[in-house]
């Protein structure tokens, strides 16, 4: 069994650039044939984790 790493590229942004990046869109989920979730790539990690639990929580 061969052990493949997966790689990511990560870019470090300078916080003192004039250059704004306009966020782009991260992942998308359909829900059911009526909603959509979009995430996009400048969302706040406690709002991401609270959507997530609230869409993905276990109904068993």
């Amino acid at each position: 069994m061969k052990n493949e790493n997966d790689f990511v590229q990560i870019k470090v942004a300078d916080r003192n650039s004039t250059k704004s990046v306009p966020p782009t869109k991260a992942f998308q989920m359909r829900i059911n044939d009526q909603k959509t979730i979009v995430v996009y790539n400048r969302i706040q990690s406690y709002i991401l984790d609270a959507l997530l639990k609230a869409v993905l929580r276990d109904d068993a």
